[in-house]
């Protein structure tokens, strides 16, 4: 026993430094999730709707539910990845200054152009005892991490100057990776009745980048007439940051009949980088610049509680000590409405060198509103034969986003999916997971927008925007600029290998 033991548990090493070696990788490249979350990790909880937190048999149980890990035989790593697709698409209603007559400036329709958005997952996991297993993981939340409204040239995401979102964002790339370790203990209740508790401890990071065009009129008065020759085209880039979280989870069992909660609080974001300024015409022939290039961006990322009951019977062609039939039922919350906004700051300001004058860049704060969300998502799966368990799911999830706050950063309104997918059993202990799911939101018109162009340079500040300078006490200056026709769904395809030992 004890060399069998000791092999599992130099796997489980060899498996920390893959994860070690994974995080440098990943901390180059636009690999891991973010933003808001969509779908779901690993191929298998993906095809069964989104579901994980009850019947996860796997490593994986590290990120769904830790107290599952205790139900995890032996040694054991899963690498998979979700490749997602965000087809979206908004048409920005023609602008006037005053109303009436021709329109003053009219907006090409905007999509997304990037393409398929890769976020990989890993974790392993090993059984110290029968009650007791470890865990180590790196993964991001489920979501797709860079969308670009503008022209592709060279690999790069272009200003289009009559775009529909140039006043929202042009585009973003965000990465977030979760580097976890965990462990999970089974209390044993009586003839199959099972309690399992689990902690998973997270270092969170975040590397996010953006584009948008800000208002640099000067002087600073409405109406604000979205002129391009007035605007600036701004980037955030490198801003990074890390934060402390983790996972706790109950699991019980009793007989065929499983009921399980995990809770991840939510996190609270400060990331520091360099802002880009391409100043406008005006400011550029008065050779201005920026007095220091350093920015913050403050932000929150919900927290979640999952809660479900599922069901267990039958015998596995594969394995006796499988179920034929795995039905899972899971409701999610999550707490949005702690998004009230993106707080953008500053340690500089603009210097105008011709007139001798710094002209202060104030805190934006960019208005989100977001909601709490609820989901139900129920998920199946039926073993076949020795070779094949085939997977199927479906989920509702309310709106993130109010109507009049729907923004293009973040695609997250109503959400319908159904999914399917299917495990296959190969030789050496291999599992090999594909999963597909379909989101569809139902289209939104805007006609009280909430989402206004930044203009950091006026003195009308949030968060209450009550300064005199405010044309309208409480309202952001500028213009809404989310007013329209918007259209969206997402198509995710994952795949993944296990091997247990």
């Amino acid at each position: 026993m004890l060399p069998s033991v000791c092999r599992r548990a130099a796997l489980f090493l060899c498996t920390l430094s893959m994860i070690a070696a994974s995080a440098i990788i990943l901390s180059a490249d636009q690999a891991a999730a973010a933003g808001f979350e969509v779908g779901e990790n690993t191929p298998r909880a993906l095809a069964r709707g989104g579901t994980g937190v009850v019947n996860t048999g796997d490593s994986s149980a590290l990120y769904f539910n830790p107290a599952l890990l205790s139900r995890v035989d032996g040694a054991q790593v899963l690498l998979s990845s979700n490749i997602l697709n965000l087809d979206v698409e908004f048409q920005r209603d023609d602008f006037y200054v005053e109303p009436g007559g021709e329109p003053d400036r009219v907006f090409e329709r905007a999509t997304n152009q990037t393409g398929l958005f890769p976020a990989p997952f890993l974790t392993a996991s090993f059984n110290i005892t029968d009650d007791f297993t470890v865990g180590a993981g790196l993964f991001g939340p489920p979501a797709y991490g860079n969308p670009c409204y503008g022209p592709i040239e060279d690999g790069e995401c272009q200003l289009d100057p009559t775009g529909a979102t140039r006043g929202m964002v042009i585009e973003a790339d965000m990465i977030v990776a979760y580097g976890s370790l965990g462990a999970g203990y089974g209390i044993t209740l009586g003839d199959d009745r099972r309690l399992d508790v689990g902690l998973t401890a997270a270092l969170a990071y975040q590397q996010t980048q953006f584009a948008v065009v800000a208002d640099a009129q000067y002087p600073i008065q409405s109406p604000w007439e979205e002129d391009p020759h007035h605007e600036a085209y701004f980037r955030g880039e490198d801003l990074s940051g890390m934060a402390p979280t983790g996972i706790v989870g109950l699991a019980y069992q009793d007989g065929p009949l499983r009921l399980a909660l995990s809770y991840r609080p939510p996190i609270r974001w400060r990331t520091t980088g360099e802002a880009n300024v391409e100043f406008s015409q005006f400011l550029q022939d008065m050779n201005s610049e920026l007095t220091d290039d350093t920015m913050y961006l403050e932000t929150w990322q919900a927290g979640s509680l999952r809660f479900g009951w599922g069901l267990q019977w039958g015998e596995h062609p594969a394995d006796s000590q499988r179920p034929r039939w795995d039905l899972e039922i899971n409701t999610i919350w999550e707490n949005w409405s702690v998004v009230d906004n993106f707080q953008l700051e500053f340690d500089g300001d603009i210097y105008v060198d011709n007139i001798n004058t710094e002209l202060p860049l104030h805190p934006v704060y960019q208005r989100k509103g977001y909601q709490d969300t609820i989901s139900i998502r129920t998920g199946l799966s039926y073993g076949v034969n020795s070779r094949l368990t085939a997977h199927g799911g479906a989920f509702f999830e309310t709106a993130a986003q109010p109507v009049a706050y729907t923004s293009a950063d973040f695609v997250s309104w109503e959400r319908y999916s159904a999914s399917l997918g299917t495990s296959i059993y190969l030789p050496a202990n291999i599992t090999l997971d594909l999963g597909y799911a379909f989101i569809y939101s139902p289209d939104r018109t805007v006609r009280n927008g909430q989402v206004y162009n930044p203009i950091p340079m006026s003195n009308c500040r949030g968060p209450d925007y009550n300064d005199s300078s405010c044309t309208q006490p409480g309202q952001p200056p500028g213009n809404p600029q989310n007013e329209g026709t918007w259209r969206a769904n997402f198509q995710i395809f994952s795949a993944g290998l296990s091997w247990n030992y």
